[in-house]
């Protein structure tokens, strides 16, 4: 069997002036009858003021719970322990999100943090306009109207649609596309520092999908933005993400720079997920899947939670849970054996960034 290597752990990363979002042993768990179910486990991660952090891994990995922790915006009866800080751009006290009271909750949500949630498509209300929404925006946070108004159309235009045809019309006369366009800027209506995107391609046809990618690249210039995007879709988030961060099992298994987790991951886990990409241009018998299935969120199997599908797994992996170690620079994983993860499982393809 292979050597384990000794490497040092993640080193701490420079705070507050680098880092908007310092989220700290984070957990989340929702009581059940059969037991409590755990769906954000003990994950730590620091988001850097002006990056794209793109959050992949299978559906149920827990990434949509990483994001809903960032707002602290877990739904009853959930529950998050932890620590959540928002690092203000223009200086002052950091604020502790999971501290904040109802009403700050609701004001940080909109004007410092905003999310986009999965889903997104049917959140517009079907009676309202879509400039009626905007209008209900600011005037829930006691905006000026006419000022913010005069923003909307801006940001309408700047997600390239037409204010005057868009602000009056109702969500059913939008395509797809052009509803995700609006919701982008809505969301940005009360100029918030962090955009969180769960799943804003999901569906979206391939065309529309890289449209709204170039979309978010452009606006993160325009406005200053750093974005968070939640996707399980690790080849398109690529293309415009900064890091990558890899979630199995409501963990965290792996973090760094896109180009080393796209070109050189370090965990089995994140080498097979490259692995089962579809290739268009593969025989069906080409296509690969990660066998087995992710463990239930009642009944994680102790150790690394990934040993159950991985090729490497041994005693160790069995019955100890690998800390997040220093791969290379800035690119950290979670596995005892990340070298021979590297001779073990040959990427198949390449994923363009």
């Amino acid at each position: 069997m292979a050597t384990q290597h000794t490497k040092q752990k993640m080193p701490d990363e420079p705070t507050a002036e680098h880092n908007v979002l310092e989220i700290t042993n984070a957990s989340v768990a929702f009581a059940m009858e059969r037991g409590d179910a755990r769906v954000l486990d003990d994950v730590s991660i620091n988001v850097r003021r002006g990056e794209v952090l793109g959050v992949v891994g299978e559906s149920g990995s827990g990434k949509s719970m990483l994001a809903d922790s960032m707002l602290d915006a877990i739904d009853s009866p959930g529950t998050l322990t932890g620590d959540v800080v928002f690092n203000p751009p223009e200086g002052g006290e950091p604020i502790k999100v999971n501290d904040l009271s109802k009403e700050e909750l609701r004001r940080f949500r909109w004007e410092r943090v905003s999310m986009v949630v999965q889903g997104a498509l049917d959140s517009f209300n079907p009676t309202l306009s879509i400039g009626d929404h905007f209008v209900e925006t600011l005037r829930a946070h006691d905006y000026d109207i006419q000022e913010g108004m005069e923003r909307a159309r801006q940001l309408i235009s700047d997600v390239h649609l037409e204010p005057d045809r868009v602000l009056d019309a109702y969500p059913h006369e939008l395509s797809g596309g052009m509803k995700q366009r609006a919701l982008i800027a809505l969301s940005l209506i009360l100029d918030p520092d962090v955009l969180v995107m769960d799943e804003p391609t999901a569906a979206l046809d391939l065309l529309m999908q890289q449209s709204i990618l170039k979309l978010l690249s452009e606006l993160k210039t325009e406005y200053d933005l750093t974005i968070v995007i939640v996707t399980h879709d690790l080849s398109h988030v690529a293309r415009i993400s900064d890091r990558l961060a890899v979630m199995y099992a409501f963990e965290l298994l792996e973090l760094g720079p896109v180009q080393d987790i796209v070109m050189d991951p370090a965990h089995p886990y994140t080498r097979e997920l490259l692995n089962s990409i579809p290739d268009i241009d593969a025989d069906l018998d080409e296509m690969a899947s990660i066998e087995g299935t992710s463990p239930d969120p009642l009944n994680v199997p102790k150790g690394c939670s990934y040993h159950t599908r991985c090729p490497l797994a041994d005693e160790q992996c069995r019955t100890t849970n690998p800390d997040l170690i220093e791969v290379s620079e800035d690119h950290g994983a979670a596995c005892f054996y990340t070298d021979e993860a590297r001779e073990t499982i040959p990427l198949k393809k390449e994923v363009s960034k």
